[in-house]
Order: structure tokens, then sequence, then C-alpha cells
């Protein structure tokens, strides 16, 4: 998963590991073998000095296994051999993001202003790409208007947003009404966005999302389902159709199966991450019957993520 045709073709130049290995070392992240993948990217990076690709990977591989430091340091270095690539600018971000929100309160500050720069880089060097804009309007949602945030910039980056693509100008707007915990009007949107885009799997699984949060599984299972049947390729749709199976004590069977698929496959950035996949695999074992796998299940998803909170909180119930 290259980000540039100049990117791709560096690979193939002097200097350069082959994309045998880059792709190897891509497997081993997409897998969850976090470390692995850092460790042979860490390789590569010495062999490959150059290569900013390696260098997005491995900063992406140190910020599972929660080397924020890491991440950050080598995010820099892409940045640094490809100042022009917004995809570096966005992750250098992202991982600055990390940083903060693992520092003590003055420190936070100071890191909340880079993540700020870095997101407002990646949307001027690639104004039309929604992904940098939607972390964009994340931080304006989330972050005190001290270092940068505020509702009045949220609302302008969903405009733009809306612009570029009415779709996902409703997921926009929802997800403003959402921080105000206006469930309705949140809802209205990811609602009228089915209506306006009947036929657009993302369309259908946003709302599931949704209303799997707000604990109505039953109209999450029936946008899930719906979802699926536009893109049975969609792997956070079947774990929304998994999870409000689960949570509703029907069709545990079909459930149980998407679950271990998902848990034994890849799953990309873009995909439900492996501690969320085994925190609903311990949820089904409960709902089996089975407490000893469930808790086999639940410390999974925390060896991947000791903060999820899930997890932890269903150990707990556990003990």
């Amino acid at each position: 998963m290259l980000t540039s045709a100049l990117s791709f073709l560096l690979l193939f130049s002097p200097g350069y590991p082959s994309a045998g290995d880059l792709e190897e070392a891509i497997g081993l992240y997409e897998t969850g073998e976090y470390k692995r993948a850092a460790t042979l990217l860490s390789q590569l990076g010495r062999s490959s000095p150059e290569a900013p690709e390696i260098r997005l990977w491995l900063g992406k591989s140190y910020l599972k296994i929660r080397d924020w430091n890491g991440a950050v340091r080598e995010m820099e270095k892409a940045v640094e051999l490809e100042p022009s690539n917004a995809l570096f600018h966005l992750w250098l971000g992202r991982a600055c993001g990390a940083r903060a929100s693992h520092s003590v309160f003055f420190t936070a500050i100071r890191w909340a202003g880079r993540v700020l720069r870095e997101f407002e880089a990646a949307v001027r060097l690639s104004p039309e790409n929604l992904d940098p804009r939607f972390d964009l309007l994340d931080f304006y949602i989330n972050a005190p208007g001290i270092v940068g945030g505020g509702k009045e910039k949220a609302d302008t980056q969903a405009q733009a947003i809306a612009k570029l693509d009415p779709k996902k100008g409703f997921v926009a707007r929802a997800m403003i009404f959402e921080k105000a915990k206006n469930w309705n009007l949140a809802r209205k949107e990811l609602t009228g966005a089915t209506l306006a885009h009947p036929d657009d799997a993302d369309a259908h699984k946003d709302l599931a999302d949704f209303l799997l949060s707000r604990n109505d599984f039953g109209g999450a299972m029936k946008s899930a389902r719906r979802a699926l049947t536009l893109n049975c390729q969609s792997k956070r749709a079947r774990l929304i159709l998994a999870a409000s199976a689960i949570r509703q004590r029907v069709d545990l069977e079909e459930a149980g199966e998407i679950l271990r698929e998902l848990a034994a496959g890849t799953l990309r950035d873009e995909d439900p991450a492996f501690e969320e996949v085994y925190g609903w695999l311990g949820e089904w074992h409960l709902a089996s019957g089975d407490k000893a796998k469930a808790s086999a299940a639940f410390q999974s998803a925390l060896a991947f993520n000791p903060e999820y909170e899930p997890a932890k909180a269903a150990v707990s119930r556990l003990k």
C-alpha cells in the first residue's frame, strides 16, 4: 500500500529495499505482528536510510507497540525525506497526537500544537484528500481553544468536506453533533446519508456504527446487513453485525464465525483494530457460556492495547 507512484518507483532504485521485503513487513503489520514488523523495518531502514516509506511503516508499527517517541522520530524522518507528501505529515500529526495523549498537561499542550500544524500541512498539500480533513475536523472538535480547537473551525471544515464530497458531509456534521451529545441530530445526518446515497455501502456502515454505539442493536444489525449486501468485503460492517448479534443473543453461530475470521485475517488501518475484534470475541464467548475462553480473548485484546477500556472492564467483571 504505497503512497504515490513516485514512492513506488523509488523502491526499485539503488539504495532501496526490494518490494518483497517491504511487502513482507506490511504483511506482518496487517496480521498484528507489530513487533516483528518493527524489527524487520528497522533492519530495512538501516540498509535503506533514504526510503521514506520504510520510515512511515516503522513509525506506524511503533504506534502499535506504544513506542510514542519512536513513532514521532520515524514520521519526522519520513517528512524530512519527502516534505511535500501529505500522507507523511498526516501520520506525523497522528504520532504527535498519541504522544500528546500520553503526556502531562503542559507537555501535551505543546504536542497538540504540533498535531495541528501537521494536519494543516497535510490539508494544504492535498486539499482534495478527505483523510487529513477528517483528522483536522476531529482535532477542532476535541481540542481546547488554547491549542486551536473550536466549533466554528469544525463547522468550517465540515463545510469544506461537504463541498468535496456531499456524502461525507453528512458524516462530518454528525461528528460535530455527536461531540455536542445531540444524538438525534447526529442520527438524522447519518440516516440522511443513506437516503441520499441508498446504494453506498459506507453510508449504511456509518449509520450502523453509530446505532451500535447508541445501543440500538436491531437498527445496527439491519444497517450492517444492508452495507454488506452492497459490499460484502467491509470488515467494519461485519464486525458491527457480529457485535449486534451478540448483544441481542441472536445468530451467535454466524457472529462467532465472523469474529474468528477477522481475528485470523489481515486488518488494515481502515479496518477494525485487533483489540476490538478480540474484545467482541470475548463477549461472544461470554454469550456462549465459556468464561475461560472469554477471559483469554479479553487478555488478547489487552495485549494489543492495554488501554482498551471494554476489555479492561470485562476482565474486571470476570474477577
